[in-house]
């Protein structure tokens, strides 16, 4: 897979290096919804509003650096990082004055965080640097270079997409001689209904595991869901099934949607069901948007693919 670090760094301006200063520092840029934000030194004082952005930069920097993470990272089903951001000291949601009362250098906020409160912490003068959501294996790059570069952390980055592209190289070899008329469909079937489709981060997981998505070719809405009646998954007959590994406020609901699902005498036709290839998949590889995308393609591969990955 092409190594893409170098064109992530394109948007990069850097003002004049004064004597003394870190090597890329003062340093400005400009954030994915156009906001310029401008770091006289690596940030040493770095708060994380997001999974993604936590899980990031737990490879990228020492946790020493970091004062806050999400609230979400402690939680295991759907972090990656869960045993690992104990030391980080504060585990946190969106509040602009708790977050002001740590006097961060940098904070790490999503495009769907509240843009109220986002404000009010660039009114106060603090360095926000806005990140929209990855869907492929190049912008999650790009967003590990970005980070990178406001953290001076640019080696471990390159380490890091070098290590993700590695990863992903090997799952791309091992499916190679699998023919197209071969590769299994898929479908993830969620709770409420509805599966994800073309130009979601799931659509872009499944092509790098060298699987089908059977909803690619839907219409889906501006997050990729393509809502799936019981007829419609009966009619797109799927060969893999993949159900939710967890379910939100919920601690039973993965493993009951999964009895309901595979005991549905009106399911028994599917030939996910059939074959015996219906799954529960961790919600924290489903949804990762992070270096932690490989770790999901691999599970998809082995999954689907029973010996394939040494």
């Amino acid at each position: 897979m092409r190594f893409r670090f170098r064109a992530a760094l394109l948007t990069l301006w850097c003002v004049a290096l004064p004597a003394g200063a870190a090597p890329g520092f003062p340093l400005r840029v400009t954030d994915d919804a156009g906001t310029a934000v401008a770091l006289a030194a690596p940030p040493s004082r770095i708060v994380s509003l997001t999974l993604p952005t936590d899980e990031m930069l737990t490879d990228l920097v020492d946790l020493s650096r970091l004062q806050a993470v999400t609230y979400l990272s402690m939680d295991a089903a759907v972090s990656n990082v869960a045993g690992r951001v104990a030391p980080v000291p504060h585990k946190l949601d969106l509040n602009v004055e708790e977050i002001l009362s740590l006097s961060p250098d940098l904070v790490l906020v999503a495009d769907w965080n509240d843009a109220g409160a986002v404000a009010q912490l660039r009114a106060a003068g603090v360095p926000v640097y806005l990140i929209k959501s990855a869907v492929t294996v190049a912008s999650i790059e790009q967003k590990i270079a970005r980070l990178a570069l406001l953290t001076g952390e640019q080696d471990r980055g390159r380490a890091m997409i070098q290590r993700m592209e590695s990863r992903l190289a090997a799952v791309a070899r091992a499916v190679a001689d699998i023919p197209a008329d071969r590769r299994l469909s898929v479908i993830d079937y969620a709770t409420w209904g509805s599966a994800q489709g073309r130009g979601s981060s799931w659509d872009e997981m499944l092509r790098c595991a060298g699987l089908v998505d059977a909803a690619g070719s839907l219409a889906a809405d501006e997050w990729g869901q393509v809502p799936l009646s019981r007829e419609k998954l009966l009619e797109m007959d799927p060969q893999v099934l993949v159900l939710p590994g967890w379910v939100y406020n919920n601690p039973g609901g993965a493993a009951a949607f999964y009895q309901r699902i595979t005991r549905d005498p009106s399911l028994r036709g599917l030939q996910a069901v059939k074959a015996g290839r219906v799954y529960m998949m961790p919600e924290r590889l489903k949804s990762a948007t992070s270096q932690y995308f490989a770790d999901a393609v691999e599970w998809l591969a082995r999954t689907a693919y029973p010996g394939i990955l040494k």
